[in-house]
């Protein structure tokens, strides 16, 4: 990996330093390249912190999970503020694979959820989202968001019990991933306290980077409803009728559809 790091010293001054690591290095291993160049002091590495975890937490995780999917990460005490800068690699393969990216669906679930905070989003509230002919119902309940053909599966995204969708993008707390999970969060992101780790759960075919990009755009969809709806401050239940994204013809509208109006197409 290759670094750039800006290293404030709150006593001495602005430091800026390249640096190579290995993809799969620990964040101690860059932290103690600092320390040899003596850009900051090894007491410092006790107290400092990043996105609300201490040293302790975060120092044996690799390096790339702290990312979080953007190209830039903070970690600072009150001595100093380090701030790495990821060049990516335009290299996508490693020992013969294609590498998944998940930086983008990371990036929308974390900005979901700042704005869930404040727009109170119902759980069990279905969305109707268009993407020119492909068309999905996607129901967000408190683990995440349940997918749904529309037209195969309309009914069964309105069930209390019994759903069966054809993706559920799970949202699971650190504490609720299992070891295996939690191993595998780290290999895409610094995994959360919050509700933010991602775990995809799909029936019917492999995971591919389309699948992933294309949950990424939906997930966006669902936010840029919300966020429209909140500007508005209209809420998103109504009787008879779906918060909606519809994207046709390269044109897009957002807000209500009639439910019998969607009814109507499936039985068509």
């Amino acid at each position: 990996m290759k670094l750039k790091v800006k290293v404030r010293d709150y006593e001495s001054g602005i430091s800026i330093i390249k640096v190579d690591v290995p993809a799969e290095s620990t964040v101690d291993l860059l932290l103690n390249k600092l320390v040899q160049e003596d850009l900051i002091f090894n007491a410092y590495l006790p107290h400092i912190k990043t996105m609300g975890y201490t040293y302790g937490e975060f120092h044996n995780l690799k390096t790339s999970s702290l990312f979080h999917g953007k190209e830039k990460v903070t970690l600072s005490s009150d001595k100093v503020e380090i701030t790495v800068t990821q060049k990516k690699s335009e290299e996508g393969h490693k020992a013969g694979q294609v590498l998944l990216d998940y930086s983008q669906l990371v990036n929308v679930i974390d900005k979901f959820k700042e704005q869930e905070s404040g727009s109170h989003v119902e759980y069990g509230t279905v969305f109707f989202v268009q993407q020119e002919k492909h068309q999905y119902l996607i129901r967000y309940e408190e683990h995440g968001f349940e997918l749904y053909h529309f037209k195969l599966q309309y009914e069964n995204a309105f069930k209390e019990e019994d759903r069966f969708p054809f993706l559920i993008l799970e949202l699971k707390t650190k504490s609720e991933l299992t070891s295996s999970e939690l191993k595998w969060i780290r290999t895409i992101m610094f995994p959360s306290k919050e509700r933010k780790n991602p775990i995809i759960h799909l029936e019917v075919s492999k995971l591919n980077q389309g699948i992933i990009d294309e949950l990424a755009t939906l997930v966006h969809r669902v936010m840029v409803i919300v966020g429209k709806f909140q500007v508005s401050k209209k809420s998103l239940e109504a009787a008879g009728k779906l918060p909606s994204y519809v994207q046709l013809n390269e044109k897009n509208s957002i807000g209500f559809v009639e439910m019998e109006q969607l009814k109507r197409i499936v039985e068509a």
